[in-house]
């Protein structure tokens, strides 16, 4: 894209939902690969269960040592032990609580991507890039525009795809927008650009892209189905 082009806002969410199959089912997508997240989950889980019961193995190791002392000082050292273990199990449970989510959000998304580059020679892809074009064609909010995908969606852009995506954007947005196939070179990645007529700002939709404006949206589903 020419640098004179600036990006529209990459954190624009549609406040109506786009039907009819224009776009896929996030949550879907990502129940499709729930049990491998899960796993990966509760493997790093069973990490933070064993550093648990070590730690109070050893602590009550050091109890029962102290215990055949005599006299006030030895209550004493077994207060603070049992006090800073119990302090040290939640620090340490809290820091593998947070990789664990981390790691199966990464998981996910790395998972979510893989099958999105899959799905490109099937035929329901269609439909997906279609609803990308519409999504792209409402957070630009211009009259008209040019739309540019890479080189594998080559296929599905045609003067009928975008005729229905203009349709799907008055009859869901009631917003009137004329689509263009753009004449710039491919793009390098899986998804779409709309680009407005003038070239003063785009919408960038393409995967990478998607992946991180809804970051927020699948960490709380993962967040509610793994660790709730």
């Amino acid at each position: 894209m020419k640098n004179k082009k600036n990006r529209a806002d990459d954190n624009f969410v549609a406040d109506k939902t786009i039907e009819k199959g224009t776009t896929i089912d996030r949550q879907k997508l990502i129940k499709g690969i729930e049990e491998d997240a899960k796993q990966e989950a509760e493997r790093i889980i069973k990490e933070a269960k064993v550093y648990v019961t070590e730690r109070r193995k050893a602590a009550e190791g050091q109890v029962e040592r102290i215990k055949g002392e005599a006299g006030k000082k030895a209550e004493q050292q077994i207060q603070k032990i049992e006090k800073n273990n119990e302090s040290a199990i939640a620090v340490e449970t809290h820091r593998i609580t947070l990789k664990a989510r981390e790691q199966v959000i990464s998981s996910v998304l790395r998972e979510v991507e893989k099958r999105l580059q899959e799905m490109i020679d099937e035929p329901e892809y269609r439909e997906i890039l279609l609803g990308w074009i519409v999504e792209a064609a409402v957070g630009l909010n211009a009259t008209e525009a040019e739309v540019n995908v890479s080189v594998k969606e080559q296929k599905y852009l045609t003067e009928s795809l975008l005729k229905e995506a203009e349709s799907i954007v008055h009859e869901l947005f009631l917003k009137n927008v004329r689509l263009f196939i753009s004449k710039e070179d491919l793009l390098l990645s899986q998804g779409v650009v709309l680009t407005a007529k003038e070239g003063r700002t785009a919408f960038n939709n393409q995967l990478k892209n998607r992946l991180l404006r809804y970051g927020t949206e699948i960490r709380k589903l993962i967040q509610r189905e793994l660790f709730e």
